[in-house]
């Protein structure tokens, strides 16, 4: 079965689609707010705080039972996922979007990638470095620049089951914002009962490309199963066998194993080789870790480590 980043929506559901993105501006019955399409029951947005200063919004979508959305990569199962717009005040930058371990499962024949029943997504905000800005171009808040001094939020959200509807919804409020969550870890914390991504580096996971093949080892102590799920960057093509939803690893002398040949490479600008997530365990709170590989720097027959964004000194010990 071969997982394409990421996979076009067949017709039948771009038709629904169309349907969605119609209701999704029009009066729904008197459980959803406007903008809600048929699958989004309702929403929440809250704020929470990081270690260095930063803030993150929790955007939160309660599905209608039955209906799902969608995690970074949807999957073969066909989908989108969410889209965040949020305008801040000058010298504040919104970061990528942060997913919790979503669901992995075979859904009607193909792989798919989210979330159900809730499904809730992070969107981090930093300060911009105070050196960079420039006061004059730039000036502070509420100086009468016409500059934003709170926050505004677009979010749409796809969902799907038999058909998939788009809903919209909108937020605003004051900077700094209140903050309901408290302080949230990114780098391996939880959120709504799910894991946060880990970095490599913090885990302690080593992969390689060499030759082709991606060799990804876990560390014993991160538990004994674990799987990968790729990333939706361009170009990045890999086959998966019959009826699996991710690359199960196995047992090793040091930890379990993960190994595949990608059919091709991550291919945008700037894009590393292979990127995806690594699944401990077989729950959403067990942890999960983010992996990136850069392209091999040797050329063909090459290889290159990778521990998070960067690549890792050391190999782990040979088996």
């Amino acid at each position: 079965m071969r997982l394409a980043m990421h996979a076009a929506m067949p017709a039948a559901v771009l038709g629904s689609l169309a349907l969605g993105l119609l209701a999704a501006a029009l009066p729904q019955d008197g459980t959803r707010a406007a903008g809600l399409a048929e699958g989004v029951d309702r929403t929440s947005f809250r704020w929470g705080t990081t270690k260095n200063g930063g803030y993150v919004l929790v955007a939160t979508f309660h599905l209608t039972p039955g209906w799902h959305s969608y995690w970074q990569n949807p999957g073969d199962a066909g989908g989108d996922p969410p889209r965040f717009e949020l305008v801040l005040p000058p010298g504040w930058q919104a970061g990528p979007t942060i997913y919790p371990r979503p669901d992995v499962k075979m859904l009607d024949g193909s792989p798919f990638y989210g979330y159900e029943g809730r499904a809730t997504y992070l969107v981090p905000v930093t300060k911009i470095n105070s050196l960079s800005e420039d006061s004059w171009s730039n000036p502070p808040a509420g100086s009468g620049s016409g500059q934003p001094t709170g926050w505004k939020l677009d979010a749409r959200v796809m969902a799907c089951r038999d058909r998939c509807t788009v809903s919209k919804a909108q937020a605003k409020g004051d900077w700094p914002p209140v903050t309901e969550e408290g302080q949230i870890d990114l780098n391996g914390g939880s959120v709504a009962g799910r894991s946060l991504p880990l970095t490599a580096a913090k885990s302690g996971v080593f992969a390689k490309l060499e030759v082709g093949t991606v060799t990804i080892d876990v560390p014993g102590s991160l538990g004994g199963t674990a799987a990968f799920i790729p990333s939706a960057i361009p170009g990045l093509r890999i086959e998966l066998s019959e009826g699996q939803a991710s690359f199960q690893g196995s047992p090793g002398s040091n930890g379990p194993r993960i190994t595949f040949r990608p059919e091709a490479l991550g291919s945008g600008p700037g894009e590393p080789a292979v990127a995806g997530l690594i699944l401990l365990g077989s729950g959403p709170a067990d942890p999960c870790v983010w992996l990136t590989i850069p392209h091999p720097l040797a050329g063909p027959g090459g290889s290159l480590g990778a521990n998070g964004v960067g690549s890792s000194p050391d190999a782990p010990p040979a088996p």
